[in-house]
């Protein structure tokens, strides 16, 4: 029977996480289709979630702590005591179908150039109630035969393998430990020749205003934006040309906003001190090359190399594929 390790990271969201859990669990298919090793990396200031879990779950949930708080820290912490090939990472504010699961196992397998998958991203609760969260019109998409290719997937819920996800280095706890994990992540798949893909038959809920969400505890969110903007531009040499696409996702952001221009100053100011501090760390890794120059949303843009990268993804993969199916 094929296995899947799932890790859920979480902060202080104690009902939530438990809600995503009971659903994950609940799984059609877990236990006849596939197993899930369910893992919970945890970086909240106390052990309440850490209680509830035992008292409810037992040994059905993997619980572990990692070595600081932070997003991608508790992801990668998750995937590194994972013990399946087939890794999935699902935010403790998402809650899945019943088929999501089987639904994510079935286009993983079917697509041997597909090295990490996300799909429908719906908003339940709050102003935007049944809205889809992601892919957004900005967030560009590219069918071929039967995969759906796309620049960025946005965490929240990512399907890989660990392997992959090893070899790209895993979620970057310096630059983007607090947000902005997954368009770093995404980027660094495809420099590495690994291609990502939309699946729109898979489906989960971003749940809206749970406590200790960005959205509600950060009270200009579009600086954290304008940060990560900056870093990504920065970190894989953006600032000598024109992107077209990187342009549309920074006006998609800014130009609604009345003072959108002045709210990214402000944001790039307000966050001066860390890109100051963590430049050395950037330059190390911008002049590391890749084996495919792709910038930031702008896979698609160079059509030979977007060509090159998926004529010898299966045989990259190859072996990977073979061990996580076997």
């Amino acid at each position: 029977m094929i296995t899947a390790s799932i890790v859920v990271p979480t902060f202080k969201r104690v009902e939530q996480t438990l809600s995503t859990l009971d659903l994950l669990l609940a799984a059609k298919g877990g236990g006849s289709e596939f197993e899930l090793e369910v893992i919970v990396a945890d970086s909240s200031p106390d052990d309440e979630l850490r209680q509830q879990i035992r008292t409810k779950f037992g040994e059905r949930v993997v619980y572990t702590r990692p070595h600081l708080p932070g997003i991608a820290a508790n992801k990668n912490q998750g995937a590194k005591i994972a013990t399946s090939h087939l890794l999935i990472f699902c935010d403790s504010d998402i809650e899945i179908e019943p088929d999501t699961i089987s639904q994510t196992l079935i286009a993983l397998r079917q697509n041997p150039t597909t090295a990490g998958l996300g799909g429908q991203v719906i908003w339940k609760g709050g102003e935007r109630n049944g809205e889809l969260d992601r892919p957004r019109p900005e967030d560009r998409q590219l069918k071929i035969d039967n995969a759906i290719y796309v620049e960025a997937i946005y965490s929240r819920y990512f399907a890989t393998y660990k392997p992959v996800f090893e070899a790209v280095g895993g979620y970057d706890e310096v630059a983007f430990n607090m947000r902005g994990e997954g368009s770093d992540l995404s980027t660094r798949y495809w420099r590495a020749g690994f291609p990502l893909v939309y699946a729109p038959e898979i489906k989960v809920h971003h749940v809206a205003d749970v406590p200790d969400a960005i959205a509600v505890r950060v009270t200009h969110s579009e600086w954290g934006i304008a940060k990560d903007l900056l870093l990504l531009a920065y970190k894989y040499a953006m600032l000598e040309g024109d992107y077209p696409n990187f342009m549309a996702t920074v006006k998609a952001n800014f130009a609604s906003l009345p003072d959108g221009y002045y709210q990214m100053l402000m944001g790039i100011g307000k966050h001066l001190d860390f890109i100051t501090k963590i430049k050395p760390t950037l330059d190390a890794e911008r002049f590391k090359p890749p084996t495919y120059d792709f910038k930031f949303l702008e896979v698609f843009t160079d059509q030979k190399l977007f060509t090159s990268c998926l004529s010898s993804a299966r045989a990259r993969l190859a072996s990977i594929y073979t061990k996580a199916w076997k």
